[in-house]
C-alpha cells in the first residue's frame, strides 16, 4: 500500500466530510490569493503612482470595486485586504476544526470496525494473535491512522493554497514564476525520495511498538510470578530494551519531516534571490509587482515544503493502517460460523456424535467422541491434563468446529442456531474467573443488565456469596480491583458463579471451578452447585473427583479418547481408569 491508496481508502469512508474539508480549504485559498492581489494596489498607492501609471492588477481591482460601488481609496484597499485576510484565517481555522472532527470520526469508525470484526471472529483468531499486537493496534496504530487525516488535510490545504498563490505571480510574470517554482521543485525532489525511508521506518515503528506493548502486557499479567521469582530487575531491563528499540526508530521517523522542512529553507532562499535578480535585471518588472511575486514565493515555498513533509509523514503512517487492515481482514476470514435459528431452550439432550477434532498443525485432541448431555442432569468430564476436557467444552460453546462428526441440540445441529443466542442462554465459570475492575454489583449485572435487586440477591444466595458480600464495607457496591484482586479466590469464584446464574441459564458450564481453591471454599462452591443442579443442566470439568460424586453421569477422557462412562459408583466398581484416579486422590483404598 502507498500513500495515495491510503488517502483513497480513508476518503471513501467519509466522502461528505472530505468534500466539505476540501471546499473550505479552497475557499480559504481563494481568499488568500485575493489578499496577495490586494497588495499590488496598496503598494502602488503608497508609492504615489498616478492613475496613468498603474499596473493591470490595480486596474482589475478598481474595476471589481466599481461593481460594488466602492471607491478606490487607500482606506478601501486596506479594508478589502484585511477583510480577505481575516476571513481566510477564519476559514483555515474552521477547516482545521473539520479535519480534527473527521480525524476522531475515523478513529471511532476504525475502532468500531476492528472490535466488531474481532468479536465476530472464531476463537482461533484470538489464540493466533499476540495480545500485545492487538493492544498496540488500539493504543497506537488507530491514533496514528487518525493523525494521518490531519496530515492529508495539510497536504490538500497546502496543494490548494499553493495553486491559488501561484496564480498571482504567474499572472504578473509567468517567466519569473516558472523559474522560481521550477528551481523549487528541482530542489524538492531529493527530499521527496525520503518517503521510502519513512515507510520502512513506519514498519519498524509498528513492529517495535507491538513488542513493547507485548512486554508491558506480559509484565502486568505475570506480576505475581515476576515478584515471586525476584526477577523484576530482569523484567525491567527487557522492557527497557524493547522501549529503546522503539525510541530509536521513532526518533528517526520524526526527524524526516524536520529534515524536509529545514533542508528546503536555504534552497528556497536561493530560488527567491535568483528570481528577484532575474525579474528586475532581465524582465524589467515594476518594483510593486516584484514585491508581490516575492511575497507569493515566500508563501509558496513553505507550502512546497509542507506537501513534501506531509507525503513523507504519511508514508510513515501507512504501516499502521496496514496492520489494522490485516487484522480486520484476518478476523473476517475466520468469522464465527453461525445459523439463523434463535435458541431459547433445549428439551431433551445435547449430543456429541463421533466427534473428531485437531488444532492447526497438531495431533488430534479428540477422537471419536460420543457424549450425551441430558437436560436437568449434572454431567461431568474428568481426565488428566491434556486429555481433551477443555477442548470438548470449547466445542460445546462453539469456539471451534469439529473436524468430523456433529454436535446437535434436540436433533438440530449446533451451528444452525444463532451462536450468540445460544451463548446468551449459557452460564460459564472458568477455572480462573475474570472479574472486571468495578463493583460487585456491576460485575453481576454484566451478565444480565435487566436484573432487579432481588435477582442479584437470589443468585448470590444460590452461589453462597450473599453473606460474605454483606460483610464487606460497601456490600454489593464494593470495588473488586483489577481482575478481582481485592477478593480471595473462593470469593471470586462464588461471584462468578452468581454472575452465571443471574441470567438463569439453560446450561451451566463449570470448567474446573474448584481446582485451585482451599477446602472451605471448595465446600461452599460444592454446596452451591448442589443447589444449582436442581434448577438447570450442569456440565462440570473436574479435577477433584470429590466434587462430582453426585453427578448423574461421568465421562472419563484419556489422550483424546473416551475411555469410560457411567455413574460415580459404577466407575469405581469397574476398577478402571476412574478408579485409579480416585485412588490417587485417596478417595478409595
Amino acid at each position: 500500500m502507498n500513500t495515495y491508496t491510503l488517502i483513497t481508502v480513508l476518503f471513501k469512508k467519509f466522502p461528505l466530510k472530505t468534500i466539505l474539508n476540501i471546499s473550505v480549504f479552497m475557499a480559504a485559498g481563494l481568499l488568500e490569493m485575493l489578499s496577495a492581489f490586494a497588495l499590488v494596489p496598496i503598494i502602488e498607492v503608497l508609492l504615489g503612482s498616478d492613475m496613468g501609471n498603474i499596473s493591470k492588477i490595480t486596474e482589475k481591482w478598481i474595476a471589481l470595486m466599481g461593481l460594488f460601488n466602492i471607491l478606490p481609496t487607500k482606506l478601501n484597499f486596506v479594508i478589502v485586504l484585511l477583510s480577505s485576510i481575516f476571513v481566510a484565517s477564519a476559514l483555515v481555522i474552521y477547516a482545521r476544526y473539520l479535519t480534527l472532527r473527521t480525524k476522531y470520526a475515523i478513529e471511532k469508525e476504525l475502532i468500531k470496525e476492528a472490535l466488531s470484526s474481532f468479536f465476530n471472529a472464531s476463537w482461533s483468531f484470538f489464540t493466533g494473535e499476540k495480545k500485545g499486537t492487538l493492544i498496540n493496534t488500539f493504543n497506537r496504530e488507530m491514533l496514528t491512522v487518525g493523525n494521518s487525516l490531519t496530515t492529508i488535510g495539510d497536504l490538500f490545504s497546502g496543494a490548494i493554497r499553493l495553486i491559488f498563490y501561484a496564480i498571482v505571480p504567474f499572472y504578473i510574470s509567468w517567466n519569473a514564476t516558472s523559474v522560481a517554482i521550477g528551481l523549487g521543485l528541482i530542489f524538492t525532489l531529493p527530499f521527496m525520495m525520503l518517503s521510502r525511508v519513512s515507510y520502512r521506518l513506519g514498519q519498524k515503528n509498528t513492529s517495535t511498538a507491538n513488542r513493547f506493548n507485548q512486554n508491558i502486557q506480559e509484565s502486568f499479567d505475570a506480576a505475581k510470578v515476576i515478584l515471586g521469582y525476584g526477577n523484576q530487575h530482569k523484567n525491567i531491563i527487557q522492557t527497557e530494551e524493547s522501549f529503546d528499540d522503539h525510541c530509536k526508530v521513532t526518533v528517526k521517523s520524526q526527524m524526516i519531516p524536520f529534515i524536509t522542512t529545514k533542508g528546503l529553507e536555504p534552497f528556497a532562499w536561493v530560488s527567491i534571490i535568483f528570481t528577484i535578480y532575474y525579474s528586475i535585471t532581465y524582465l524589467n518588472i515594476p518594483i510593486a509587482e516584484v514585491g508581490v511575486i516575492v511575497y507569493a514565493l515566500f508563501r509558496i515555498f513553505p507550502l512546497i515544503a509542507q506537501i513534501s513533509r506531509g507525503r513523507n509523514t504519511l508514508s510513515n503512517f501507512v504501516p499502521s493502517y496496514e496492520q489494522i487492515d490485516f487484522l480486520i481482514k484476518r478476523a473476517k476470514q475466520n468469522v464465527q460460523r453461525t445459523g439463523e435459528l434463535l435458541f431459547k431452550q433445549f428439551n431433551d439432550s445435547i449430543v456429541f456424535n463421533r466427534i473428531h477434532f485437531a488444532y492447526e498443525n497438531r495431533v488430534q485432541a479428540l477422537k471419536n467422541i460420543n457424549v450425551v448431555i441430558k437436560k436437568g442432569n449434572m454431567t461431568a468430564f474428568v481426565g488428566e491434563s491434556g486429555a481433551g476436557k477443555s477442548t470438548l467444552i470449547d466445542l460445546l460453546v462453539g469456539f471451534y468446529e469439529p473436524c468430523e462428526g456433529a454436535i446437535t441440540i434436540d436433533g438440530t445441529p449446533l451451528f444452525e442456531y444463532d451462536i450468540g443466542s445460544f451463548r446468551h442462554r449459557i452460564g460459564f465459570v472458568p477455572q480462573d474467573s475474570i472479574l472486571f475492575n468495578t463493583t460487585i454489583r456491576n460485575n453481576l449485572l454484566w451478565s444480565y443488565d435487566r436484573a432487579t435487586e432481588n435477582d442479584l440477591i437470589e443468585s448470590c444466595m444460590l452461589a453462597n456469596a450473599h453473606d460474605f458480600i454483606m460483610k464487606l464495607p460497601c456490600g454489593y457496591d464494593t470495588l473488586v480491583g483489577d481482575r478481582g484482586v481485592r477478593l480471595s479466590g473462593g470469593q471470586r469464584q462464588r461471584i462468578a458463579l452468581a454472575r452465571a446464574m443471574l441470567r438463569k441459564p439453560e446450561l451451566l458450564i463449570l470448567d474446573e471451578a474448584t481446582s485451585s481453591l482451599d477446602s472451605q471454599s471448595e465446600l461452599l462452591i460444592q454446596e452451591a452447585i448442589e443447589k444449582i443442579v436442581q434448577q438447570t443442566t450442569v456440565v462440570v470439568i473436574a479435577h477433584r473427583l470429590s466434587t462430582i460424586t453426585k453427578s448423574d453421569w461421568i465421562y472419563v477422557l484419556e489422550d483424546g479418547y473416551l475411555k469410560e462412562e457411567g455413574s460415580y459408583l459404577e466407575l469405581i466398581n469397574k476398577g478402571g481408569v476412574f478408579y485409579q484416579m480416585a485412588g490417587l486422590q485417596s478417595l478409595v483404598v
